[in-house]
């Protein structure tokens, strides 16, 4: 399985594509990877994908066609999923310590950037540009994400393992935790070894004792 494709794979998102057209999205998301949508070209990623530059514009009609098939399908369907994924496998367990819960989060979602490190380095870089992204991301996450977070904070907070804080807060600094880290490793070489994802998740359960 092409490393850079395994999420959409996953989704089946990719089950109408030729092997041809595979290739240049694989190519896309290394290119836009290394350098930037901006300083990219269709020229340089039909050249990457070895096929030829009206390949790329047969399906996904230019620069910017690539581009919304690498992040639309994240907001549509892959980051839902991943979500519901970590709802059943991480926020299902019951008697939680606050160092079990904050573990388990920040080492799921960094071991998921770490898989899809290109992929997710797209998707951020996007983020940071386009507001209406952003309110798309924050519209295509399911409530019952929201709802079940919300009860496991509120339980380890009544067992006294937590912070009287706002569920909103909470979350707030958790994901700044997890996107500090992820925009380390992504865009500034910060390696995310064992040692520095235990100094993270140290920090992170430091702040949110009582």
């Amino acid at each position: 399985m092409n490393a850079n494709l395994k999420l959409y794979e996953q989704q089946h998102l990719l089950d109408d594509m030729t092997e041809k057209q595979k290739r240049v999205l694989s190519a896309a998301i290394d290119v836009f990877a290394e350098k930037g949508y901006a300083n990219s070209s269709t020229k340089e990623i039909a050249a990457r994908a070895g096929v030829a530059e009206g390949n790329i514009f047969n399906r996904f009609t230019n620069k910017r066609g690539l581009l919304e098939a690498i992040v639309n399908p994240v907001i549509d369907q892959i980051f839902p999923f991943t979500l519901r994924d970590l709802i059943d496998n991480q926020l299902s367990k019951n008697n939680q310590t606050l160092a079990d819960f904050i573990d388990g989060i920040i080492r799921d979602r960094l071991a998921f950037v770490i898989e899809n490190a290109r992929v997710v380095k797209i998707f951020i870089g996007e983020l940071f540009y386009h507001e209406e992204m952003r309110d798309l991301l924050m519209k295509s996450l399911p409530k019952p994400y929201w709802d079940r977070v919300r009860d496991e904070l509120r339980i380890l907070q009544a067992l006294g393992e937590m912070v009287p804080w706002d569920p909103q807060e909470v979350l707030r600094l958790i994901w700044s935790t997890v996107g500090g880290a992820a925009i380390g490793y992504l865009f500034f070489d910060q390696a995310l070894t064992e040692t520095a994802i235990s100094h993270t998740v140290e920090a992170l359960i430091k702040q949110l004792r009582p």
